[in-house]
């Protein structure tokens, strides 16, 4: 774990100004909120629940034209599932959050001429994500929580891994600086298994919607010629 996760923070950490002065390369920044759930863990006595994911993270992408480029990124994640009671009578839920760090690989596919202000944006990849947190609890109809765990704890599977992909635009703000708006959504494809080998395995999923930033060496560039004449 630790030969895969060293030499992908020491690329996400450098500097801007370093990676700028490779050409083709460029830093991407997204916070993306959404809904989480799982497959394969329901049983018929609960139905799902809103389960709020949150993620937040950088990428270094490689330009390989105007049109493609190629990401690695660090991202941490919050996801899991909310089962809430099928019983009109009583109230209760059954809430698990599974923190991850996540290093997603993907690649983008821009549509459009370069110069076009608004560019609609595609992408597809997969994702590995390391189990580092979160809480697993029971909560009764007046959402005082009786049980818990830590997740990490009750959890045999530590290391999860699955497809992704993305539909959005790319707004160009001005050169070499791109806002981008797009729908993602994860597809699990590690079934993910407690300690406790009755209870039932899992997949996940999740679907959101994100906003975030590229910056280009084109940009920096320009600011620091700016900066000169000032």
């Amino acid at each position: 774990m630790k030969k895969l996760l060293y030499p992908a923070m020491l690329l996400l950490c450098l500097p801007i100004a370093v990676i700028a002065q490779q050409r083709g390369f460029a830093i991407s920044d997204k916070v993306m909120i959404g809904h989480s759930w799982t497959v394969g863990n329901r049983s018929d006595a609960f139905k799902r629940a809103f389960h709020p994911t949150v993620q937040v993270g950088r990428s270094a992408l490689f330009n390989v034209s105007d049109n493609v480029g190629i990401g690695i990124g660090s991202f941490f994640s919050t996801e899991g599932f909310t089962f809430k009671s099928d019983n009109n009578t009583e109230g209760g839920k059954a809430v698990q959050r599974m923190n991850y760090i996540r290093l997603p690989l993907n690649a983008i596919f821009t549509f459009g001429d370069q110069a076009n202000r608004v560019r609609p944006r595609i992408g597809i990849g997969g994702s590995v994500g390391f189990l580092v947190g979160g809480k697993s609890y029971l909560l009764d109809e007046d959402e005082e929580a009786f049980v818990g765990f830590k997740t990490t704890k009750i959890m045999s599977t530590k290391v999860d891994a699955g497809a992704s992909g993305l539909l959005g635009v790319t707004i160009r703000i001005t050169n070499g600086l791109y806002v981008n708006h797009d729908i993602s959504y994860y597809h699990g494809l590690v079934e993910n298994k407690y300690e406790d080998d009755a209870a039932s395995s899992f997949t996940h999923r999740n679907i959101g919607v994100s906003m975030g930033f590229t910056i280009t060496p084109e940009a920096i560039k320009s600011w620091k010629s700016k900066m000169k004449h000032h």
